[in-house]
């Protein structure tokens, strides 16, 4: 009776996972679909396929918008961001979890405080002190004010926290340096942890639309998420292309989730279990 219970109840959980995985695959699947319809056929065909095969869409893409360019500019400015915030956030979260001192319990709260904090708040001064600093339409004044990452410094932490005190302290008793300690020691310990992260922060900044639109003025030097709204105009939006847009950008992001799937799931398990 226990087992037929518990077979049961582990099929229930099946079932619902199914679902909702199916669920999230609706919007993905009707992109798909759309990219390759007719434009009459948006609306009125089938929903999660094209009666008539049209690649016109993909065509338009890459005829009517720099798309190679926009794609080249966000892998650079993605992959230089995300770099950053790794390094930046190592650091800082190496010192929150090995040292102690006064004050880093506080220092850390301010750091969680900045998690609270809506982007767009921040909008306007940073891009005050960007203006000042002669950044705009550069890759720096987009790379540089996002470097210090508030999640990121927390995620490490947390995954820094998992590692047994006494071996960073058997490392500095053995002569190694406070770099060495983090290499050698937190780094190599952590490293599903950080490619969970680096998997994170590189899509977050490859998405990222208001703030690269905000400082590159020059046509040449923007970003992907600028191609979704090339085909808008202000009664109608193109379907075919923006959703072939779409389909193109998602490409480079399920690739590098597939490539480090087992390293993002074994990330997550291994972070966030100590405070």
């Amino acid at each position: 009776m226990y087992r037929t219970l518990r077979f049961v109840e582990e099929g229930t959980k099946h079932i619902v996972l199914i679902a909702v995985a199916l669920t999230c695959l609706i919007p993905i699947l009707w992109m798909l679909a759309t990219s390759f319809k007719e434009p009459q056929e948006v609306f009125a065909g089938h929903l999660f396929w094209a009666d008539h095969f049209n690649l016109e869409g993909y065509l338009r893409v890459f005829r009517d918008i720099p798309f190679l360019l926009w794609a080249w500019n966000s892998t650079l400015t993605a992959g230089l961001q995300t770099l950053g915030q790794l390094i930046v956030g190592v650091a800082a979260a190496f010192a929150f979890a090995h040292y102690r001192f006064p004050g880093r319990d506080a220092l850390f709260f301010f750091v969680l405080m900045t998690m609270m904090i809506p982007h767009q708040v921040t909008m306007v001064p940073t891009y005050m002190i960007v203006n000042k600093l002669d950044w705009l339409n550069t890759f720096s004044g987009v790379i540089v004010p996002h470097l210090a990452s508030g999640y990121a410094i927390f995620l490490l932490r947390q995954g820094f926290m998992t590692v047994p005190r006494e071996l960073g302290e058997a490392a500095v008793i053995d002569g190694c340096s406070p770099f060495g300690t983090m290499w050698h020691v937190y780094l190599r310990l952590s490293s599903t942890v950080i490619s969970a992260l680096a998997v994170i922060l590189f899509v977050g900044n490859w998405n990222d639309y208001h703030w690269p639109l905000l400082v590159l003025s020059d046509k040449s030097m923007q970003t992907l998420p600028v191609a979704f709204v090339q085909f808008r105009e202000e009664e109608a939006l193109e379907w075919m292309p923006t959703m072939a847009v779409a389909t193109l950008s998602m490409l480079p992001i399920l690739l590098l989730y597939l490539a480090a799937q087992k390293n993002f799931i074994e990330g997550f398990m291994n972070s966030g279990l100590k405070g």
